[in-house]
């Protein structure tokens, strides 16, 4: 391994333009990238639940105004339920987090030695040889809020900035959902049923593929192939709503 060079004056210079350029704008993207898994439970399940819904209503030939009160009362309550069932999801994962770093806090406070050479196991463990590890460990013990942050990411595993996102989380499923809900109901609102019940698959599964590459592309995964998975998803769904409908039409109607 190469020596470890001294910190000079103009390499701190540099690197303190580095973190305020780039890496504090990175960890803010990649917080805003994150949150693409809340867009794409909440559009995926409003695509695929009302696209269910308003096929397997059609599939059952009650009046279009059925259908139509069907998928409006849906979307809205499917929304509510995953906007407040994320919250509530969320809020109790922070709340965990938050006790987790309490309790870290406290046995700091405690057992002060203990944790100093436990944050220097771990750092033993990672590679660094005992006696600086033990080095480093103790030059971090120095500062109360320093020791305390980097013992919740080597021990907890957890970022010490985490939580404050249930609410935000809630309504980006919750709008996601409702919107992405009147894609497969609005043909209903201006066709026939069975010409609705064609154009309504077919821009849902536009739809789901459209999530499908989005999702991709953030991820980094092959775009077409995860795609295709969200419309497979999406046909079986709709295969799914239509047949129950279609079966309790035939021996229920």
């Amino acid at each position: 391994m190469a020596a470890i060079p001294d910190i000079t004056d103009e390499a701190r210079a540099e690197a303190e333009i580095h973190i305020q350029e780039h890496s504090l704008g990175e960890a803010e993207r990649i917080g805003k990238l994150s949150r693409i898994r809340e867009v794409v439970l909440g559009a995926q399940d409003g695509l695929l639940v009302p696209l269910g819904v308003v096929t397997g209503m059609a599939a059952a030939h009650p009046s279009q105004s059925l259908i139509i009160v069907a998928g409006l009362a849906e979307a809205f309550a499917g929304a509510v339920a995953m906007g407040s069932g994320s919250y509530l999801a969320s809020e109790a994962e922070e709340g965990l987090y938050q006790a987790e770093i309490r309790d870290e806090g406290e046995e700091i406070v405690e057992h002060f030695e203990r944790e100093v050479a436990e944050l220097a196991i771990i750092l033993e463990q990672e590679g660094l040889p005992r006696v600086d590890a033990e080095q480093v460990a103790q030059g971090l013990a120095a500062n109360e809020n320093v020791f305390l942050r980097t013992k919740i990411q080597k021990e907890l595993a957890l970022s010490p900035d985490a939580g404050g996102e249930a609410l935000g989380d809630a309504f980006v499923v919750g709008g996601t959902y409702l919107a992405a809900a009147f894609i497969p109901l609005w043909p209903y609102l201006l066709f026939v049923t069975n010409t609705a019940l064609v154009i309504s698959l077919s821009c849902t599964m536009l739809a789901l593929f459209a999530l499908g590459i989005a999702k991709g592309k953030v991820a980094r995964l092959a775009l077409f192939q995860s795609g295709a998975k969200v419309v497979v998803i999406g046909a079986i769904s709709a295969g799914i709503g239509f047949a129950v409908g279609h079966i309790v039409t035939t021996y229920f109607g």
